[in-house]
């Protein structure tokens, strides 16, 4: 596995940023962090990557078979099966998960997986009426970036399948216009989280639906399971490549989430 490179504390943060480095702050590096990308959609997922300027490693089709308590994992799912795989024990130990979409699969299927980690209820894929939309439940360092409203061109974006119940630790972040919840963030011990979006974004949405939404709330969900979900909404860097540099430098300081 290819590890992404951390920044040094000794080295200057102004030097690498110049004016812009206020905006991020930067904490010394302890160990490396690997932010990790997998499932069988990930299409629109690695695209917004790369348009944040963050590295990560392609792990292929399914789930990795093991997570470190350094890593951050990101899977984009839309159908298929298992083996699925269960981290709870990394999440505990600090390591971060956001996933998209998942696979209309029986609720003892991907349902059950999520429902490891946040309560749901499952009916398969379905839209929102016919006319989808994501409406913005809290404001928080995961929802920053996203706008308070958003009804994709592309109305595939929002099939889903699973409605997302109360559960300990966890902040319900977005819902859709039948009122049902399709986004939530729930907090580890260590630092470790989950963000799942019920939304499935990784094969589908336009150009603009990629830009105006999946790039902000991956955006968000990477610097939350930085930095944690609560506390001050993180400061708007220079540019979106610079989110990268932010994202690796922040990684020491995850311990300390909300």
């Amino acid at each position: 596995m290819i590890k992404v490179t951390c920044i040094n504390a000794s080295f200057s943060a102004r030097k690498l940023l110049g004016a812009a480095a206020i905006a991020i702050a930067f904490v010394p590096m302890t160990s490396q962090a690997a932010v990790i990308l997998a499932g069988n959609a990930t299409g629109n997922i690695a695209t917004a990557l790369t348009t944040l300027g963050i590295s990560f490693t392609n792990a292929g089709s399914s789930m990795p078979g093991s997570l470190g308590a350094s890593d951050t994992l990101i899977l984009s799912f839309d159908g298929g099966g298992g083996p699925y795989i269960n981290y709870t024990s990394a999440l505990n130990s600090g390591a971060d998960i956001i996933a998209f979409g998942g696979s209309c699969d029986g609720a003892g299927g991907f349902a059950a997986w999520v429902g490891q980690y946040i309560n749901n209820t499952y009916t398969c894929w379905h839209l929102d009426g016919g006319d989808g939309k994501w409406n913005k439940l809290a404001s928080n360092a995961a929802t920053q970036y996203l706008p308070a409203s958003f009804n994709p061109a592309d109305n595939s974006m929002t099939y889903h399948m699973l409605h997302l119940l109360a559960t300990t630790n966890t902040v319900m972040l977005g819902s859709n216009d039948e009122g049902n919840n399709i986004a939530a963030f729930r907090t580890y011990a260590n630092g470790g989280s989950f963000n799942y979006l019920a939304m499935d974004p990784g094969p589908y949405g336009t150009a603009a639906d990629r830009n105006n939404f999946t790039v902000p709330y991956l955006r968000g969900a990477l610097l939350a399971a930085q930095s944690g979900i609560g506390g001050n909404v993180i400061p708007e860097p220079g540019s979106l490549a610079l989110v990268g540099l932010g994202l690796l430098a922040l990684r020491a300081g995850r311990r300390s989430k909300a």
